[in-house]
């Protein structure tokens, strides 16, 4: 199961225009909504939650402390970044029930040695980094193991059928979508060109321009 991590919100009033003065003073507008209750304008400490995704811990599950309200268990369902700064404008929060079964995409991790790849120089192409699978919430892992030992011969591919999933998941990506494939290497992928240069035809004289023409 993956991790719970803490992180420390607060209620926030600052509502529309008014919160670009939050991010000037290093804080992060967010929202926490699901399980049919209202959505909670919130805040967070920008240094502490760019803490957590350094540490690659956003896709844990957060314990949401807030001063004065009881804690809530939520997952990073979204953020906003600024595309040309990268600094991150906007936290969507998504409550989570340990219990309750989830949509989620979670990152693929290669294990195993591939004949092919060892032996015969392929190379190994990550089609896909992640499964979209239903699980409960308390089941959920960091990552899935994909065993690439089956991958023997050029072009051989692992479907997202073929991957073992744990107990108690359903895998919601397309069964026939490609995960994994060998494929030759470059050199020997792409045929030499063989240039030709063409020659004057034999008995065909060289015509010189005639002074005056």
């Amino acid at each position: 199961m993956v991790q719970q991590t803490d992180l420390a919100i607060a209620p926030r009033t600052a509502m529309g225009r008014a919160v670009k003065h939050l991010r000037q003073q290093g804080i992060i507008p967010a929202n926490i909504y699901g399980h049919g209750q209202p959505s909670v304008a919130v805040q967070v400490d920008a240094l502490a939650f760019d803490r957590l995704r350094r540490a690659k811990n956003t896709r844990n599950f957060l314990t949401l402390r807030m001063p004065d309200g009881p804690n809530q268990t939520a997952l990073v369902r979204h953020v906003q970044s600024d595309a040309i700064s990268g600094q991150t404008l906007h936290i969507d929060f998504f409550r989570v029930d340990l219990q309750e079964r989830l949509a989620v995409k979670i990152p693929l991790k290669v294990t195993g040695e591939s004949y092919a790849v060892k032996n015969l120089d392929g190379v190994l192409l990550h089609l896909l980094d992640a499964l979209e699978v239903e699980c409960k919430a308390e089941e959920m892992v960091e990552y899935i193991d994909v065993d690439i030992s089956s991958l023997n011969e050029m072009d051989d591919i692992i479907h997202a059928k073929d991957i073992k999933l744990p107990a108690n998941y359903t895998l919601a990506t397309d069964p026939e979508e490609p995960v994994i494939k060998v494929s030759p290497p470059r050199a020997a992928a792409l045929p030499e060109e063989e240039v030709q240069v063409a020659a004057p035809e034999a008995g065909t004289p060289e015509q010189t321009p005639i002074a005056g023409e």
